[in-house]
Parts: C-alpha cells; sequence; structure tokens
C-alpha cells in the first residue's frame, strides 16, 4: 500500500477538492446574500455562530469516531450530510421559502457534517503519505485548496448576479456526489478493530485523548498558541467582507476579488511550502514566520486608503497561510501517536471552532460600533505578540 501512495492521495484529494469546491461556491453565496442585505454586524455574527458552534460541539465525538471507525466512510456519510442539507434548502427556497432564519438554520445543520469530516481527513492523511512526505503533500494541498477558492469565488459572484439563490445550491449537491464517488473507489489501508469492550467507551476515549495532550507539553502548548491566534483571526475571517462593502462599496465584485487575491497569494504560499518541504529542518520556524507575516499584513490592511491597496496587502497575507497551515498539521500528524491522532485532530477542531464564535461575540457587535479597520490595527499586532512568544517555548521548538 505504501509504494502506491501517490496514486492514492491524487484520488484523495481530488475527491475533497471537487466536494470542497461546491461547497465553497455555496458558502460565498449565503455569505454575500447575508452581508449585502443587511449589512449587519449582528447578522454576521449570528451567521458565524450558526456555522461554528455545532461544529465545536460534535467535534470531540468526531474525533473518537475517527480513531474507532473506517475513516474513509466518515468522510462519506459527512459529506452526503452536507450535500443533503443543501439540497433541502434549495428545494425550500424554490419553494418561496427565503427568510436569513432559514440560512442560518441550514448553515447549524451543515456544520455538524464539517464538525464529523474535519479530524477523519486530517486523521486519514497520515495513513495514505509516507511521513516524509507529508509536509510537502500538505503544502501542494494547500495550493489546491487555495485555487479552488481562487475559483469559487468569480463563480459564485457571477452567479449570484446572473441568477438565483437557489440554483446555486444545486452546485453543491452536484459537486458532492462527485468528490464522494471518487473516495468511494480509494483503497485505504486496514486497520485494527477495536475489541467488542471497548465500543462503548466513548468518554473515556476523550478522556483518553484530553490526558495525551495534557501529558506532552509541546502539544498542550502548541494547542494553546492556536487557541489564542484564532481568536485573534477573527476579525480577518468574518468581517472584511463587511468592511470592503461599508469602505470600498457593496458590489459582489468587490468581494469576489477580495477572496481572489487571497487566494492567490495561498496558491503561491503553498507551491512555496510544498518545493522547499524537504529543506525545512524546523517546521516551528516556518510556523511562526507564517503567523508574524499573517499578522503584519492585518495591521497595514487597517491602513488601507483605497481598494486597490488592500487587495495588494492581501496577496502577502494568503502567502503566509499556508505556512502556519501546513507546519501546524504536519508537526501533529508526523509526532501525535496513529491511534489517536483523530482525538488530537477533534481537539484542535473544538479549539479552533470554539475561538471563532468567542472572537465574533467581541468583535461583530464592536463592528457595529468602531470601525473595523481599527479592529484589524489591533489584532494584528496581538497576533505578531503572539507568535514571537513561541519562541520562548522550548519544547515546542524541540519538537519541530
Amino acid at each position: 500500500m505504501r509504494q502506491q501512495w501517490i496514486g492514492r492521495i491524487i484520488l484523495f484529494i481530488a475527491g475533497q477538492s471537487v466536494s470542497l469546491f461546491g461547497s465553497a461556491i455555496v458558502q460565498y453565496a449565503i455569505n454575500w446574500h447575508i452581508t449585502l442585505t443587511t449589512q449587519s454586524g449582528l447578522m454576521l455574527t449570528i451567521a458565524t455562530l450558526c456555522g461554528f458552534l455545532p461544529q465545536l460541539l460534535i467535534s470531540l465525538f468526531a474525533g473518537v469516531w475517527a480513531d474507532r471507525y473506517n475513516r474513509k466512510m466518515l468522510i462519506i456519510l459527512a459529506d452526503g450530510m452536507i450535500a443533503f442539507c443543501t439540497l433541502i434548502l434549495a428545494i425550500l427556497f424554490m419553494m418561496g421559502y427565503t427568510n436569513i432564519q432559514l440560512l442560518f438554520f441550514i448553515s447549524a445543520i451543515r456544520s455538524i457534517g464539517t464538525g464529523i469530516q474535519m479530524p477523519a481527513v486530517s486523521a486519514l492523511l497520515p495513513e495514505l503519505v509516507p511521513n516524509d512526505n507529508l509536509m510537502r503533500v500538505n503544502g501542494l494541498n494547500a495550493s489546491i485548496n487555495s485555487i479552488m477558492m481562487l475559483l469559487a469565488p468569480a463563480i459564485a459572484g457571477t452567479l449570484y448576479s446572473l441568477t438565483e439563490l437557489n440554483v446555486i445550491f444545486w452546485i453543491d449537491v452536484t459537486t458532492a456526489a462527485i468528490g464522494i464517488s471518487l473516495l468511494a473507489i480509494l483503497k485505504t489501508p486496514s486497520r485494527e478493530k477495536l475489541p467488542s469492550d471497548a465500543q462503548t467507551h466513548v468518554l473515556k476515549d476523550m478522556l483518553g485523548g484530553l490526558h495525551y495532550v495534557g501529558a506532552n507539553r509541546w502539544l498542550k502548548q502548541l494547542i494553546i498558541f492556536y487557541l489564542f491566534f484564532c481568536l485573534m483571526i477573527g476579525p480577518v475571517v468574518f468581517l472584511t467582507p463587511l468592511m470592503v462593502a461599508r469602505s470600498f462599496g457593496a458590489e459582489s465584485w468587490r468581494l469576489a476579488a477580495h477572496e481572489m487575491v487571497f487566494s492567490v497569494g495561498g496558491i503561491l504560499g503553498g507551491l512555496f511550502v510544498g518545493i522547499i518541504a524537504k529543506k525545512i529542518s524546523n517546521q516551528v520556524h516556518i510556523l511562526i514566520a507564517g503567523c508574524v507575516v499573517f499578522g503584519l499584513t492585518t495591521f497595514i490592511m487597517g491602513f488601507s486608503p483605497n481598494f486597490v491597496f488592500y487587495l495588494i496587502v492581501m496577496i502577502p497575507m494568503g502567502f503566509s497561510m499556508p505556512f502556519f497551515n501546513t507546519a501546524f498539521m504536519t508537526l501533529i500528524q508526523t509526532k501525535v501517536t496513529p491511534e489517536l491522532l483523530g482525538r488530537v485532530f477533534g481537539l484542535v477542531t473544538i479549539v479552533g471552532s470554539s475561538a471563532m464564535p468567542l472572537s465574533t461575540v467581541v468583535f461583530g457587535p464592536l463592528a457595529d460600533q468602531v470601525s473595523i479597520e481599527l479592529l484589524l490595527i489591533i489584532t494584528g499586532l496581538a497576533m505578531i505578540i503572539i507568535s514571537l512568544l513561541v519562541l520562548r517555548f522550548k519544547e515546542i521548538m524541540s519538537i519541530g
């Protein structure tokens, strides 16, 4: 199986990329619909909470399931669940039920599917790729995802201006069916079946994952850093579209350009990481560099005098993101016991999913009281300081 890893990983990434592409188009269309029809920080806050809180609640269970059951089947079931919810949404919109509350509810259901899928995807990848190629594959996968994110907003923006929202929903249903079909034919390495008496101790498995994290100081420190960084990244993730609409114009093409330019940077950054992966001596250095650049560009973005300057700053911001994501993922995939990967990634998903709602609750209402530019300046500085503090964590530096 290990000798055939290139063919397997191509099939796996192809299936995931197609599915991601459709989901991204729909998610952009939903977010822009809420942004352009309400122009409210409160509405974006509610939408963000609906997109992250269910994912937070399900992730602990999902991490255990990823360690217990067939990870490929979990991904297929989660993808199918998300597509089914989108199908229901498309039908309801065709029948005339188009209120914002319905979008919130369906987003919450879709979030549950994402919470199940993410730990399984992250834990399955090391089963398909040899450890010495994980960094490279993660980097190249980041570039492919960025390409999807480059095309998705352009297509979403075009379709949103030309057709009704319910037509866009059908794209996700179609791409999910293709992605599931590709994943279904993928052969994955067999795993040992759990003893029958271990099948019911889900809570015990959860606690075992938490104990493992607590017993490994480097992992605990890394996850704490991830939490604080995600808290500060919130305004960039969910408030910059609102900043574009308020400061530069509410046209959908501006929101599309905003996402596309960031994705161009992400493509270049992912390719760069994939190319130099074999030459990287300490992955933590890559992680810190990516975080510092991201914080610096966030700070500079707060001083944007016009839309062109804003877009130029988005390129290095997007370039830096794969450095952080790739190094963080690879550290966990290569250093954590394989039997516990699902639970650790479940915990990581919980941290990321909880950080975003917390950040939204704080910064969302503030966006209706102060300028988003000021929030970007403050959080950009905070990200730089948090990233440089990692240099003082000897356990993390040594594990890199």
